[in-house]
């Protein structure tokens, strides 16, 4: 942990100042993650027009991905941020002051292609402006760094319509109006990331050791043929993106009808939620140290399939919360890995487009999940939904081990030579 201190501890300044754009950003999109839905139930849409409202931003995050991955490649890495940071603001603020379903579409259109611009983005810029000996702790931070954030969000976004309460009671403030009034808290967060975006490095060129030792340590499929790798990336992830629009978005809901929680109750686990995925993003260059990055990814994402069985069958407040903190953690404590590997074996030149096809293969899965899993938890219930997503989990995680362990294997080998 003190060899940890002191490395975060000397990360680039180009580094720390994208670490404060994305606290901001944590703070401001974690209270859109728990009170978003609350608030279109509030204001009369159902299970399922929310799933399509939310799988119209993912599946317009994951087409607009591919362009910002080029913009990013051409352009400059801080540049698509930049964009990226503004739409998604400019999305969230229609969110939260729109109740007509056409400016909704509009608004998860800007949030989705915001979204889509940050993700390819980031992860090529946390590899070319960082050391060879910081990156697992760079890209462990940066996830960290998030869910941390999410924290305080999910804190204050639990105790916000309760606020306004307080300050307002007349009956005319509605529910939906304090909802609404505390969604425009998380606008004014993520509008302030602009300010220390705004000193994000320029071009960088990530610290090689050379295209020999490059060669000589990847595999030669990522040489000969780096879009097929890039394709096997892409359906690991787009199998937990499934998973994941099959249940992820409707957590909340999941909290308030399938376990009878309150808002505040809602908001707590969320918060607790965000803590133990912390947690794991910490214990990630631990677990890759220890078990390397590829078992790291397989072993983790199945430690988080019994709590995913056991939301499934129980009904009590806090076996449902454990459960809800303990998948989080195993299922977010590969991210950081699985990034590290992706940026190591894809060419330089191909990051950000990786990182686009990567990200747009998840939110397109997530975005046709979506398009019919609030029908399948309005028609048959949560625990249907939570079966589908442990089984494309399961998949992912031998899949994933079966296509990628020999680079692993040949990573070791490269290094005693």
């Amino acid at each position: 942990m003190k060899k940890m201190l002191l490395i975060i501890m000397t990360f680039p300044a180009a580094i720390k100042k994208l670490f404060m754009a994305q606290a901001l950003l944590g703070i401001g999109t974690g209270v859109f993650s728990v009170l978003l839905n609350l608030y279109l139930r509030e204001i009369g849409y159902s299970e399922e027009m929310i799933g399509r409202l939310l799988a119209a931003q993912s599946l317009c995050a994951a087409i607009m991905s591919v362009p910002m991955g080029w913009l990013a490649d051409r352009a400059s890495r801080r540049t698509t941020y930049l964009l990226g940071v503004s739409l998604l603001g400019c999305g969230f603020s229609l969110l939260g002051f729109s109740r007509e379903l056409l400016p909704l579409f509009g608004a998860v259109f800007l949030a989705g292609t915001g979204n889509g611009a940050m993700m390819v983005s980031v992860l090529p810029y946390l590899q070319e402006n960082g050391r060879q000996r910081q990156r697992k702790y760079i890209f462990s931070a940066n996830v960290t760094l998030m869910w941390t954030t999410s924290i305080f969000a999910g804190f204050i976004a639990g105790w916000l319509p309760r606020f306004f309460k307080m300050v307002s009671p007349v009956q005319t403030f509605i529910e939906a109006d304090r909802l609404q009034y505390s969604l425009w808290v998380g606008v004014v967060f993520i509008f302030l990331a602009l300010w220390p975006a705004q000193g994000l490095a320029g071009k960088a060129t990530s610290e090689t050791t050379g295209e020999s030792n490059y060669r000589k340590s990847t595999p030669a499929v990522a040489i000969s043929k780096p879009w097929m790798l890039i394709g096997r990336f892409a359906f690991c992830n787009a199998l937990i993106g499934f998973g994941a629009g099959m249940i992820v978005p409707y957590f909340n809901l999941y909290f308030r009808d399938w376990v009878g929680s309150s808002i505040p109750e809602i908001g707590f686990v969320f918060a607790l939620g965000q803590f133990g995925t912390a947690l794991g993003s910490i214990l990630s260059p631990v677990i890759a140290g220890r078990f390397g990055l590829i078992r790291g990814v397989v072993y983790s994402q199945l430690c988080s399939l019994p709590f995913m069985a056991l939301m499934a069958w129980r009904h009590e407040f806090w076996v449902c919360a454990l459960c809800f903190v303990f998948r989080g953690a195993f299922m977010n404590m590969c991210v950081p890995m699985r990034q590290e590997t992706m940026m190591e074996i894809i060419p330089d030149h191909l990051r950000a487009r990786a990182s686009a096809f990567d990200s747009m293969s998840w939110n397109l899965a997530w975005a046709v999940a979506m398009f019919f899993s609030g029908g399948i938890i309005k028609n048959w219930g949560y625990d249907v939904s939570l079966v589908v997503a442990f089984c494309c989990y399961l998949t992912s995680a031998l899949i994933y081990r079966h296509l990628f362990s020999p680079w692993e294997q040949l990573r070791k080998h490269s290094r005693k030579s």
